[in-house]
């Protein structure tokens, strides 16, 4: 039976660990389809992309949370549109998230 239950529980854990790896691959991939284009690969803005934020800043990673990110993918912002229609909330939870670990510029 403990045999059983320890089975039971290293799958658990497997398949949680599983979902959190997806989860990242997804954000990265995610933002890299959707936000790239205007934000770079490296989160530094590109040039024709008048206005978009260096996601990259260390004033940006500082004051950014993924919550305040998430609701700016989701709703939009000045010249960014919503994608709120384009991306479940597990999609955008995911990006933001990604967002979070792009590393400061120096």
């Amino acid at each position: 039976m403990k045999k059983i239950v320890t089975v039971i529980a290293v799958a658990t854990l497997l398949v949680a660990a599983a979902s959190l790896a997806l989860a990242g691959e997804d954000g990265k991939a995610l933002y890299d389809s959707k936000c790239a284009m205007c934000h770079g690969k490296d989160g530094v803005a590109k040039p024709m992309a008048k206005g978009a934020r260096n996601l990259n800043a260390a004033d940006f990673q500082k004051e950014a949370t993924t919550d305040s990110i998430s609701k700016v993918i989701a709703e939009g912002k000045g010249k960014m549109p919503a994608y709120k229609e384009k991306l479940s909330a597990d999609q955008v939870k995911a990006v933001s998230e990604y967002v979070k670990t792009l590393a400061p510029s120096k």
